[in-house]
């Protein structure tokens, strides 16, 4: 989703002082705590980063703070604590999917900020993996493969596969190759959908149509990287209390909060920033809800219900790509609508900001010299 995120003036100014000290401290290995703090939204936070997607979610919504608690008595997760332990362990699933691209440079923040403070805590990070097989495909084998994970992770699958292509009519399908439904891509095509800020269009050649493929292809590796957590547990007969979304090109700046503080129910937490709309804006379309779809944890059972857009989408019999699905929408408004249906609801209760501060940089693939860094 990070091509379309448009910033301030304020935190392009930011942004460029972050560069230059960046420039001077990173290593191919991002290996330090990186002392940086950015905004990227209008609608201001709080001191310590909580309620702030509550404030912005108020002003968006009417004043209704929490839409997402509607559904009373629903819990994703064990709801009642932990599952299955292994050696005496709550099982903590971490998924990376879709292109490697700086894994090699974003391995370090991902081992300091996210395996490590989960291993502190007790608990036992499983990894799985689902990637996108190009040039730097071998990334996830050299930094996440089983010998390579670092001491206390284990990993429980991995696979590469060719990205999935829309299945164009009169186009001869490919052996081996993954197909998405023509009827899903043109239902987003239809609407049509907002991936970029400015200069998208809506024809059909347009690159907001173009890039409906896209989205597709990334809603569809997280889709089947589920899959994979939900078969080891039928082939380990046991269960994972936990579910973390990471993506491969994040330099984490924080480290996760303290799951034991936590329920595993049916909240998803995401960061307090991020959610690609702006409540104050005049455009109603700009203004229509959103959330970060770059990192997500909660309990197993409601991040298998964040992971399901796909299915939900491409259905054949019962697609929600359909008339009531709001038009014009980009990732993190898709990602809001999704969450805020009732029948999603059955097992996400609720979205809250993640408690205390967690802040993550995207690091672009490609030489040093072109510092490929994105602000959050």
């Amino acid at each position: 989703a990070g091509p379309r995120d448009e910033g301030s003036g304020s935190c392009a100014m930011a942004m460029g002082r972050g560069r230059r000290l960046l420039r001077r401290l990173l290593p191919p290995c991002v290996c330090v705590l990186i002392p940086i703090m950015l905004w990227a939204s209008s609608s201001g936070r709080g001191t310590n980063g909580v309620g702030t997607y509550d404030q912005a979610l108020s002003s968006a919504v009417g004043g209704v703070v929490d839409p997402f608690s509607r559904a009373p008595a629903v819990t994703g997760g064990s709801g009642q604590g932990q599952r299955n332990i292994v050696d005496g362990k709550p099982l903590v699933a971490v998924y990376f999917t879709g292109q490697a691209r700086s894994l090699n440079r974003t391995k370090c923040s991902i081992d300091r900020n996210l395996f490590q403070p989960l291993i502190a805590r007790g608990f036992q990070p499983v990894v799985f993996a689902l990637g996108e097989m190009d040039a730097n495909a071998g990334l996830y084998q050299e930094v996440l493969g089983e010998k390579t994970l670092p001491a206390g992770v284990t990993l429980g699958g991995l696979e590469v596969i060719s990205r999935p292509q829309v299945a164009f009519p009169r186009n001869e399908p490919v052996a081996g190759e993954v197909s998405i439904p023509h009827s899903c891509y043109e239902a987003l095509r239809k609407k049509p959908m907002r991936w970029y800020h400015s200069g998208g269009g809506s024809e059909k050649d347009s690159k907001n149509t173009l890039y409906g493929a896209e989205v597709l292809s990334q809603l569809y590796y997280r889709a089947k990287v589920d899959e994979m957590r939900v078969e080891w547990e039928k082939v380990q007969g046991k269960k994972f209390e936990w579910v973390v979304n990471a993506r491969p090109d994040n330099i984490y700046v924080n480290a996760l909060p303290d799951f034991t503080s936590l329920p595993a129910d049916g909240t998803v937490y995401v960061p307090s920033w991020g959610h690609g709309f702006d409540p104050k804006s005049s455009s109603n379309v700009k203004r229509r809800a959103g959330l970060n779809d770059r990192f997500a944890f909660g309990g197993a059972d409601a991040m298998s219900s964040y992971h399901d857009l796909y299915n939900r989408l491409c259905s054949e019999t019962n697609s929600i790509a359909d008339a009531r699905m709001p038009p014009k929408m980009n990732f993190e408004q898709m990602m809001w609508w999704y969450l805020t249906r009732e029948d999603v609801a059955q097992t996400v209760s609720r979205v809250r900001s993640i408690p205390g501060e967690f802040w993550f940089l995207r690091l672009r693939h490609g030489p040093l010299s072109t510092w490929p860094l994105e602000h959050p």
